[in-house]
């Protein structure tokens, strides 16, 4: 029975000492390094929010809900090493047609938006540079997309 209680201690500390997944390293990346607009504005975090590892040359979507009444704050930030930058577009999930292209924006890295309808749409992010060892953490960094959001205002009678 000791041996049991053992090997059950020992593999409960060795669990703790590696990652979830590829992506733990940069897991709060985006709660650490975007800067909140909370304080300032009024928004809250949005759970849909996700950082992850990214080599130069990579571009990755990922697909998010947007609901009617709200206001929306995305702001993506990367460590050093990817650059500046970092393209990002946000796009129809239904339709495809493409809403905002920061590329058109002098590749800010923030964006706000009253959203009418709920609907679907797709972050997509390209980080600059063609990297030969893609997804290796000693040739990436760190991504991150914050998303917040707030009640939109009322306006009108």
């Amino acid at each position: 029975m000791k041996k049991v209680i053992s090997g059950l201690m020992i593999l409960a500390m060795i669990s703790l000492h590696l990652p979830l997944n590829s992506q733990a390293p940069c897991a709060m990346f985006h709660r650490k390094s975007c800067g909140s607009m909370a304080s300032e504005t009024g928004f809250i975090y949005n759970s849909q929010s996700k950082s992850g590892l990214f080599a130069p040359g990579t571009t990755s979507k990922m697909k998010c809900i947007f609901y009617s009444g709200m206001d929306y704050s995305i702001t993506i930030c990367a460590d050093r090493l990817l650059g500046d930058g970092i393209q990002f577009t946000l796009t129809d999930a239904a339709t495809g047609e493409l809403l905002y292209d920061n590329a058109t924006d002098n590749k800010v890295p923030h964006m706000e938006f009253s959203c009418e309808s709920s609907r679907n749409m797709v972050i997509t992010v390209t980080v600059p540079g063609a990297g030969i060892n893609k997804g290796k953490a000693a040739d990436g960094g760190c991504l991150g997309i914050l998303i917040e959001q707030k009640k939109s205002p009322k306006v009108g009678f």
